[in-house]
Order: C-alpha cells, then structure tokens, then sequence
C-alpha cells in the first residue's frame, strides 16, 4: 500500500514527528514522501531510499523565504497560481516515475499543496495536524485561504493535543483522532557520558534543547540568566532568523551558553546532561497553548526533569514536571527542582507511555480501518477530478 505525503517540513531536517511515526510503519506501507525544497544542494530532486521511505522534492509554493524576487512572485495570486501547477505536474512525474499506486492514501501537513491534493486521486485523505498552519513567523495573510481548501479534502484528522481537537471541532465535522506526541524512549532513556562541551560548564546546567523558535520568550531566558545560582543558562539547537539577533545578544552575557545545532545522535547525551530542561516558551502566544512538544518527553526520558510553559495535554507533576507562565515563575519552579533533586528514574517512567511505537501503530491502525471503510463514490470522484 503507498501512502503519498505533502509535508511542509524535509525528510532530512532535524527529527520531525513525521520520521519517528512514519519510519515505523509496517512493511506493507510504501511512504512516498513529497517534501518542499529547502533552498541548498541537499534537495533530493532525484528520489532518495531510507528504509519503506522514499522521499524527493517538489517546488510547493513556500511563504517567507529568503529569496526576496520569489517572494515577491508569491504575494500575487498569478504568481502562486503558476508555482502550485509547476509543483502538480512535478509530483505527478514523480508518482508516475515511483509506480505510484493509482490510488494511494494520501497524508498531508502542507497546506500549500492543496493544488496537488485537490486534483490527486486517493482512497482517503489523512491531515496530521501537528502544528497551527498561521503559527509560524511571516505567515502570509493569503494562508487562511489555502488552510480551508485544505480542510475541505480532509477525511480523517490526527491531533496533536486537545486544544487543537477542540478548536478544530467548530471548523469541520470530520474524525479528529488525539494522538499527542513522543519520544524514542530506550535511546533517551540509555545512559550517556556526560559531553566534554557541558562538562567544563558551571553548574547547575539549565537548558533548552529545540529550535530558536519565535516562540521563545527572551524575557524568561535573562530571568533565567541572573537567577541561575552560579550555573550556566545552555541553549542547544538550530537557529531561526525570527531569533538570530536576540540569541546572539543573549550568548553575549555572562553565564550563557549557546552550542547551536546538534545532531540527533547527541541529543539523549545533552539532555542527560542537564539538571533542568526547559521549554520556556510566550504563555499568552494563542498558538502556544495548543502545543504538545515531543521535546518534553525527550527531557522525561532522559531523566531530566522539566520546567516549561503550560502543556495542557499533560499534569503537571512536581518535581518531574513543573508549569510557569511568567519569567518569575519560571525561576521559582527552576530553583524548586534544583532544591527537590528529582529522582531521575522516575521522571523517565513518565514517559515510557508516550514512545513512538505506541504512537505509530495507533496511526497505522485507524489508517487502515479508515481506508476499508472509505465509500467507493469518493474514489470515483477524486479520479475525476484528476483528468
């Protein structure tokens, strides 16, 4: 069975939630993973194999970018009208080229493939609805447009907290399945030497492991900076152009450490590392309090315990998991940790239940009863609507 993905994110970027679900889908799935280009010469325009996975690139319209002419092409319906048919017909060769299916189930999170999927025939449409398509930095005002065609094409929702469950409730009728977020537990959870760049820090070690994102609250992070008790503030990942310029001000002070990208393979080493994680995001961003982020139950399992914005999805339990909303909280809950040195053993017990494995085989399994019971009519018609 082919399963055709429209993802707005790249195979190779980072660790997304799309390779931990879907690198664990059964053998008798063939993912054919269409991925928007990223603007370098790691885009695999030619397809490329990583186990049932084969992934290549399609130029999907892409807000936002840095290529100022590009951009300036997007902002007129004319101009995305001709990337979205020049994206259509590229996947479509590409299908061809694959021995696609005739008609594949089709899982989308790129809103901006819409064009695509419209004119796609599948048995079913599945939307994994990670992320808040108007979330993200420079989000254009012409996205709401393509969010509700996307919408309309959807048969099946998979939810990543009920926040977003409840708000998608008032916008379509159709299933929306919670399924939360995860962690690659036993790897987390396999002890690490500690790595020689965190071991010459001060302690205690305090850190955010993730993307500079735009959700990061600067404020917290200085709170954090001063009140660290002789330790040392970390920041771990990629960085974004929203924060570029506040990270470097930031990396600048005393007390602050800024290591930047890490490969995956490190990350359980890091975390372990660290005495407190943090996930010290904007609390009154709307867009923040629908998140569940794997990266939480990436720290649990590490042994690390948390101090994050809000997760509504998950209970607070101190000293293993602690909410703040402000800078002041976020210190009061970091020195409540530091004092209460958590039991490691158990902050990773509280993860356990969140391990990909679960997650995907709930995935694979609503898949495939939905496709079994997906009417006839609607096969007919995407068919037609095809030629």
């Amino acid at each position: 069975m082919d399963l055709v993905v429209l993802s707005e994110v790249r195979w190779s970027y980072f660790r997304t939630r799309k390779q931990f679900l879907l690198s664990r889908f059964p053998d008798r799935w063939r993912i054919l993973f269409a991925q928007p280009p990223g603007g370098g010469a790691e885009d695999p325009w030619e397809p490329k194999r990583e186990g049932n996975v084969v992934y290549f690139t399609v130029p999907f319209l892409k807000p936002g970018t840095r290529n100022a002419i590009y951009n300036q092409v997007t902002s007129t319906s004319i101009g995305r009208s001709i990337i979205e048919r020049t994206a259509e017909a590229h996947l479509r060769k590409m299908l061809v080229k694959l021995g696609a299916e005739p008609l594949p189930t089709v899982l989308v999170s790129n809103i901006y493939a819409v064009r695509a999927l419209s004119r796609l025939p599948r048995k079913l449409v599945v939307y994994d609805f990670n992320d808040s398509p108007f979330q993200f930095a420079g989000s254009p005002a012409w996205a709401n447009e393509y969010w509700n065609r996307t919408r309309a094409l959807v048969d099946l929702f998979f939810v990543v907290s009920e926040h977003y469950r409840s708000e998608l409730a008032r916008e379509t009728d159709r299933p929306r399945i919670l399924l939360g977020n995860g962690v690659e537990w036993e790897r987390f959870r396999t002890p690490h030497p500690v790595p020689a760049e965190l071991a010459s820090l001060p302690r205690p070690l305090i850190g955010y492991v993730g993307l500079m994102s735009h959700f990061l609250c600067f404020d917290t992070l200085e709170a954090l900076r001063v009140n660290r008790r002789g330790g040392t503030l970390v920041l771990i990942g990629p960085g974004s152009p929203a924060t570029d310029s506040a990270v470097q001000a930031l990396a600048s002070r005393e007390g602050v450490r800024v290591l930047g990208s890490k490969p995956y393979e490190e990350i359980p080493a890091v975390m372990q590392a660290l005495d407190v994680g943090l996930i010290p995001f904007r609390a009154d961003d709307r867009h923040v309090t629908g998140i569940n982020p794997n990266k939480i139950y990436q720290y649990l399992a590490a042994g690390t315990p948390v101090v994050s914005t809000p997760v509504l999805d998950l209970a607070e339990e101190r000293p293993w998991i602690s909410y703040a909303k402000s800078p002041g909280e976020m210190v009061q809950a970091v020195h409540a940790v530091l004092d209460a040195k958590p039991d490691r053993d158990a902050a990773a017990l509280r993860a356990k239940p969140h391990d990909w494995e679960n997650l995907a085989l709930r995935m694979v399994t609503e898949i495939e009863k939905a496709v079994a019971g997906a009417p006839a009519g609607n096969r007919e018609r995407a068919s037609e609507v095809s030629r």
